[in-house]
């Protein structure tokens, strides 16, 4: 048996890098940790948080895909949030709903990636 600590990473195919860099950095507050321009990727993090950013020219998500970033906010921070996403005309894709005793939301980073924001946390 492997025995895994923690995630280390999440992977991310993006089609520019720079462009998903922005998106995210403006978005969410990552700060970009390390570029390695000749591989064509970048690590970027907020609050614990490490997702590689990969860059593969022509890119798109596949239509249909439930593969999505799902990230915890605070239960007063979920309307603000929306309301960033829908100011920033950003498609949303599901929601907002009520879920789980909760609220979700999920909509597209620039290559048709889905984000989800969502409170309670999903304690299994």
């Amino acid at each position: 048996m492997i025995v895994i600590e923690e995630i280390d990473h999440i992977g991310v195919t993006v089609s520019n890098l720079e462009d998903s860099i922005e998106f995210y950095k403006e978005l969410f507050d990552f700060e970009l940790v390390e570029k390695i321009t000749n591989a064509r990727q970048a690590f970027i993090r907020v609050s614990g948080i490490l997702i590689g950013l990969y860059e593969v020219e022509g890119y798109t998500s596949q239509d249909g895909t439930r593969n999505h970033l799902s990230f915890y906010i605070d239960e007063e921070d979920f309307d603000d949030a929306v309301e960033e996403v829908r100011s920033r005309d950003i498609p949303i894709i599901f929601g907002p709903e009520n879920i789980r005793k909760g609220q979700s939301v999920v909509f597209l980073d620039p290559d048709g990636n889905q984000i989800e924001l969502c409170y309670p946390r999903m304690n299994i």
